[in-house]
């Protein structure tokens, strides 16, 4: 693809569309030890991933964020995250792979919200959670292989009915995090949560701080004043990131030109966008994809 960074339909294959009804499982270590512990940074075109790590260590890079985890931890990642991982040694998992149309299918056969909003965030969950919770997760991921490796009848039935019993766990996760975050200070991270979340789903709108102070129900002073307190960044600032990190992605993932990319996020103007980039940047679009190419 001439990018330095590939898309995958699984490791080390190029990415095509994925069957509607396509659902993969491996163990951790089978895959991993093919590439020596170390999966190089890439992102899946139409596949979302849970990863269940039940021993072990590694470092595990999501997006522009690197963090060091240990087992027991989960991984929901959904198509357009770039992520790599280089785990220690004979640490053990499992990896589900679904195709993106699959997983919303499931979801809507739920009906329930809360199932699809968790599912298309970045999540990442460690041992801090209760017992009960790495217990179930354990016991799904068990039953989900069970099924997986014998054929039975109802087999697909069977396995599409814990992975559906998986999703609403993730859910249940993710709403368990952001009613502790929300405790913990009284609503402000909450709100800037909230705002987060509205970022990723319309930061291609060209909505501004006000369209997003009216979404959340607050005023642009106070959105701006629990911005500054919790991150030392005003929204605007939020939002302009988000979409740098889309440009960025296009431009060393994908061979869009840079008009195309710019059209993608908002911009009706190339050279509008153009000027936004290097503003932020201090680098064209066209030299950043250079640079970071020759790196």
């Amino acid at each position: 693809m001439g990018a330095s960074i590939p898309l995958y339909s699984l490791y080390g294959q190029i990415d095509t569309a994925a069957e509607l009804r396509f659902l993969h499982l491996e163990s951790l270590e089978s895959r991993n030890r093919v590439y020596g512990w170390d999966i190089r940074p890439h992102r899946h075109h139409d596949l979302y991933q849970l990863i269940w790590v039940d021993e072990g260590e590694g470092t595990v890079m999501l997006d522009e964020q690197t963090l060091s985890l240990r087992a027991p931890v989960l991984i929901s990642i959904p198509p357009p995250i770039v992520h790599g991982f280089r785990w220690r040694p004979d640490t053990k998992g499992l990896i589900l792979t679904i195709a993106d149309g699959f997983v919303a299918d499931l979801a809507k056969q739920s009906g329930d919200a809360a199932v699809h909003s968790a599912l298309g965030r970045l999540l990442t969950i460690t041992g801090e959670v209760d017992p009960g919770s790495i217990g179930r997760l354990r016991g799904l991921f068990e039953t989900i292989l069970d099924e997986y490796i014998h054929d039975r009848v109802c087999r697909g039935t069977a396995i599409s009915g814990n992975v559906l019993m998986l999703f609403a766990e993730v859910a249940r996760l993710r709403h368990l995090s952001l009613q502790k975050d929300a405790h913990e200070d009284s609503g402000r991270l909450a709100l800037y949560r909230r705002f987060k979340e509205l970022v990723e789903t319309h930061y291609r709108d060209s909505w501004r701080v006000a369209d997003y102070a009216l979404a959340l129900a607050t005023t642009e002073r106070n959105l701006r004043r629990v911005s500054f307190d919790l991150v030392g960044q005003p929204p605007v600032r939020i939002l302009h990131q988000r979409i740098l990190l889309e440009a960025k992605r296009n431009l060393l993932y994908t061979e869009k030109t840079v008009a195309e990319i710019g059209y993608d996020l908002g911009f009706e103007d190339p050279a509008y966008f153009t000027r936004f980039f290097a503003r932020n940047e201090d680098l064209t679009p066209a030299a950043f994809r250079r640079c970071s190419r020759r790196a």
